[in-house]
């Protein structure tokens, strides 16, 4: 039974769920879906994802729709596989539920949209320039104009439509404010890790080996997933100098620089924090939702370009003569 996974590279969270679908190595299909386009409510993905949110990965009638909850079932699915979440009674598994609880409370999402749109918080930010405050407040309002037309379309689903309006009005992500708070919070939190490290590592910086431990384990959790990521958007939102830039926690850099190397971590995150990322599944959605149109006009241009032909040029010798018509 093939699993898919319907996400979008530029996501946060589709790239945890996307991290760890690589780290298990199990077969599965993935489908891109252009959340700044409105393709995320639409009615045939509520259908399959109510909140409207990426990631959600379906696996015949089991649908999962949270991160947590899909690396979670990913353990379930490929048991002999080493545990994205060990049993909090072994060595290091206490370590990971308390890390990655930890890392959760995080306000990531604060921190992207915030960093977008107040640059003079950020060092060497790498999201696109177009995505701003303005471009911010475009995207939810057209959002929730079409949250309210949907609704209005699908009664079946108004129920559905109405809890993620909600969620948009109840989130100031571009707040300035909320992004100083968020960041001053992530500070202790990334603290905290360094001295993880340090202890796990014991002053090794590079060099590593498949024998050096990660965060927790002498294998890949659940909380490097966490962390990989979360390091990986921090760089993203120019935010490296303010949590381990310029020496300030070494270990911090050094896990950074080794999780790059992971073949896992380049399927999954390496190209996501790009342009193209973010550009091409809305430029692929907009086709796909234009060609209908886009045919009916090329075909309607090429029977009159034809037309035009035979009243100045007659039939070309190919036509059939029973199907010549005169004008």
């Amino acid at each position: 039974m093939a699993l898919t996974l319907y996400y979008f590279p530029a996501s946060f969270f589709s790239q945890r769920a996307f991290l760890a679908i690589e780290e298990k190595g199990v077969s599965y299909k993935r489908h891109v879906i252009s959340i700044h386009t409105g393709e995320a409510i639409e009615p045939w993905y509520m259908r399959i994802q109510p909140n409207g949110t990426v990631p959600a990965l379906k696996h015949g009638e089991i649908m999962k729709t949270d991160s947590k909850d899909i690396i979670q079932y990913l353990d379930e699915i490929a048991p002999d596989a080493p545990k994205f979440c060990p049993d909090p009674s072994t060595p290091g598994g206490d370590r990971v539920v308390y890390l990655t609880e930890l890392m959760q409370k995080i306000v990531i999402e604060q921190i992207t949209y915030g960093s977008g749109c107040h640059r003079h918080h950020t060092h060497d930010c790498k999201m696109p320039k177009m995505f701003n405050m303005e471009e911010a407040t475009k995207i939810w309002n057209t959002v929730d104009d079409e949250i309210h037309k949907l609704a209005a379309e699908n009664p079946d689903l108004q129920e559905h439509y109405m809890a993620k309006l909600k969620t948009h009005k109840d989130r100031e992500l571009t707040s300035e404010q909320g992004l100083i708070d968020s960041l001053k919070a992530c500070d202790p939190i990334m603290g905290e890790i360094e001295k993880e490290l340090e202890q796990k590592w014991k002053g090794k910086l590079d060099n590593f080996t498949d024998s050096d431990p990660w965060l927790c384990c002498d294998h890949f959790t659940i909380a490097d997933i966490y962390l990989a990521t979360l390091l990986h958007r921090l760089y993203f939102a120019g935010q490296v100098k303010r949590f381990w830039g310029d020496g300030k926690r070494p270990y911090l850099a050094a896990y950074y620089a080794r999780v790059q190397q992971r073949k896992s971590f380049q399927t999954a995150c390496g190209p996501a924090n790009t342009m193209r990322a973010a550009l091409m599944p809305r430029v692929r959605h907009k086709f796909r939702k234009a060609f209908p149109r886009l045919l009916g006009y090329s075909a309607l241009a090429l029977a009159i370009s034809f037309a035009v032909y035979v009243q100045y040029n007659d039939f070309p010798s190919w036509w059939p003569n029973n199907l010549k018509i005169k004008f």
